[in-house]
């Protein structure tokens, strides 16, 4: 989809509405409780926003698979927990493949109003190869043309009913090449000069996060400039 511009600070007023849907944190590889999603849930909160985090197993360096069996289970406990209808996704990296597994072969779609990925290889990257670890699932499956890949990909990647929303950087450096980030399907927020890190504390993204949870109109602009 098309991108334009972006207006540095918005999004930064707090939210107040009354109730609003949970939103669950999806983490990479080697996420920590606590560590990982820090800043980035502090901030959630301190708008309003209803936070889960949820923890894949063996720091998300297994099998994809498992781990979207093991999301959908903390789906269904936040949405029993919190009494709603629906949650909301935020995944960095790999953990967007993961909530993408879940949407389509799962059934998610049911349960997830609105997907927002950071840095999410959707067609793979080339630097899973420099890792020299093929013993990991993890690293075979975000390969470009992998089996997994594969599955998630073609007609259907996006299940009817979930919007989608990717943020991706040209100077990433762990998506290689950085356009694997793009969706088709999406709506695709370019934003430069943002390492792969860079999303979980930069708070123009977060503020672009923001605004994407809260239907604004986050798909037609792209960051062009970035602060800390």
């Amino acid at each position: 989809m098309g991108d334009g511009k972006a207006r540095r600070g918005q999004g930064e007023a707090p939210v107040r509405a009354a109730h609003r849907r949970p939103v669950l944190l999806v983490h990479g590889i080697l996420g920590q409780r606590h560590v990982y999603w820090n800043l980035f849930k502090r901030r959630l909160v301190a708008d309003g926003f209803r936070v889960h985090e949820v923890i894949l197993p063996y720091a998300l360096l297994g099998d994809i698979r498992i781990a979207a069996r093991m999301l959908a289970d903390k789906v269904d406990a936040t949405l029993a927990g919190d009494k709603a209808d629906k949650v909301d996704i935020v995944c960095h990296s790999a953990g967007g493949l993961v909530a993408r597994y879940y949407l389509t072969y799962l059934k998610g779609n049911r349960n997830v109003r609105h997907l927002v990925t950071l840095g999410t290889p959707h067609g793979g990257t080339y630097f899973s190869y420099l890792l020299q670890l093929p013993f990991l699932s993890i690293v075979r499956q975000t390969r470009p043309g992998s089996h997994l890949i594969q599955e998630i990909s073609g007609p259907g990647a996006i299940p009817h009913g979930v919007k989608v929303t990717s943020l991706w950087s040209p100077t990433d450096l762990v998506v290689v090449p950085p356009e694997s980030a793009v969706l088709a399907g999406a709506t695709n927020i370019k934003v430069p000069w943002i390492t792969h890190w860079g999303f979980l504390w930069n708070r123009h993204v977060f503020n672009m996060v923001k605004d994407a949870l809260l239907d604004h109109a986050e798909g037609q602009r792209t960051l062009d400039q970035v602060g800390s």
